[in-house]
């Protein structure tokens, strides 16, 4: 049976602007269950990445409610918040922010030491993760020397290395060819529904939306 890892509730985003107020978001209900892929989509400065950064508790709502795997967030601290991230979801950047001072295998482990894991546990993980997305014979690399496929699936696999119930993706493929967007795509499709993961991701890329279980857009602040 699927459960719900992340709910919306009338969530409403106001900016400053002025003398005035831009509304970003204008209350938006979404609900996400485990096991679920769901594709954002919208024009630019469509609020697509407030809307994300909302869902991943980076940002906080003018009004509304997040929920995480049944804990309402709305009134919980920083650090609160912090640790509910970090034990229930995994962010792919559309600039993957890896570590650059650290190896790809480093870059996985790092996220597991902080939440706990033992150091044999976390190299464990993070290899068999690397291993997963073809990039075994690449563990010792830093990031400067990957490809941009290759740091994006480093991403992936830093994403997943917590078990997290949800994968928000912020355009995780918009700064590849289309030949490593695709491959990308489809490794971090494979990964979540191994994991019955659910994933929500922003995207501008309609073909590639479409292998997703479902579609959602944000017209005018709302969905």
């Amino acid at each position: 049976m699927m459960s719900k890892v992340l709910e919306l509730r009338n969530i409403c985003m106001k900016f400053k602007s002025g003398d005035g107020f831009i509304d970003v978001l204008k209350d938006i209900n979404f609900l996400l269950h485990s096991g679920e892929s769901v594709a954002l989509l919208g024009q630019s400065g469509s609020g697509k990445t407030t809307f994300i950064q909302i869902a991943a508790l980076l940002e906080k709502p003018t009004s509304g409610e997040v929920i995480i795997n049944g804990e309402y967030t709305a009134n919980i601290s920083d650090e609160q918040k912090t640790k509910l991230r970090r034990q229930n979801i995994g962010f792919v950047y559309q600039f993957h922010n890896l570590l650059a001072e650290f190896s790809a295998l480093e870059n996985v482990i790092i996220p597991q030491l902080i939440c706990g894991k033992s150091k044999k546990q976390a190299v464990e993980k993070a290899t068999f993760l690397l291993g997963q997305v073809g990039l075994i014979h690449r563990l010792n690399q830093s990031p400067k020397k990957l490809s941009g496929g290759e740091q994006q699936r480093v991403a992936i696999a830093r994403a997943l290395a917590n078990d997290p119930k949800i994968v928000i993706a912020d355009e995780p493929t918009g700064n590849l060819d289309p030949q490593n967007a695709e491959i990308v795509f489809d490794l971090l499709l494979k990964l979540v529904s191994h994991n019955d993961t659910a994933l929500l991701m922003a995207t501008h890329n309609i073909e590639l939306s479409k292998k997703l279980s479902s579609t959602i857009r944000l017209v005018d602040g709302r969905l």
